[in-house]
């Protein structure tokens, strides 16, 4: 029994050796070939490049199909969301064929910020109610000033946080034409007192 093992082993070894030597000979020819192949690519100036799985080439494919489909329907809808039916828009200054430039008229009414230079909270105010400090910064109050906000957006009156009387602690804003700096001015407008 042992003889037969023995044999059987043996000739498992000079199988695997056979095939060792065969594979070791097949990998030097197709390093060579590689190497040859490489060096011809090199000398005409390519690099060679070899993607090795035909689905990595397909997905790549897709991949830019993709983006450029992507791409198109972006450019597109901007397109599209900047078409404006070839109206021209409300106060835009065009030229007539004359050769003379018109305005077409104000634009649409929109709600903007009023100037504001007299703003903070009223630190003293004087006997007679018409006149009140906000730091360094008297203020006069006269028959001329209005209140409220105005404009064509405006709240009514009722609605807005402004009142005539004014007292120590009341948060003011307003506008004066005057020099602020000079420490002493007449409000023009009163936008809110509360």
């Amino acid at each position: 029994m042992k003889k037969s093992s023995y044999k059987s082993a043996m000739s498992k070894v000079k199988i695997s050796e056979d095939f060792q030597e065969r594979t070791l000979e097949r990998l030097s020819q197709e390093k060579h070939k590689q190497i040859d192949n490489n060096n011809n690519s090199i000398r005409n100036g390519e690099i060679p490049m070899k993607t090795i799985n035909s689905k990595v080439k397909k997905n790549k494919v897709m991949i830019w199909a993709t983006s450029i489909a992507a791409c198109a329907v972006l450019t597109l809808s901007i397109y599209a969301v900047n078409q404006d039916a070839g109206s021209t828009t409300p106060g835009a200054v065009t030229k007539n064929p004359s050769g003379t430039i018109e305005n077409k008229g104000p634009g649409p009414a929109t709600s903007a910020k009023h100037r504001v230079n007299i703003d903070g909270v009223i630190d003293e105010v004087s006997t007679d109610g018409q006149s009140f400090r906000i730091g360094e910064l008297w203020v006069t109050v006269t028959e001329q000033t209005t209140y409220g906000i105005t404009g064509p957006t405006a709240p009514d009156i009722s609605e807005q946080l402004v009142s005539k009387e004014f007292k120590v602690g009341n948060t003011v804003s307003g506008f004066t034409s005057g020099d602020v700096t000079s420490g002493k001015v007449t409000a023009d407008v009163i936008f809110n007192n509360f």
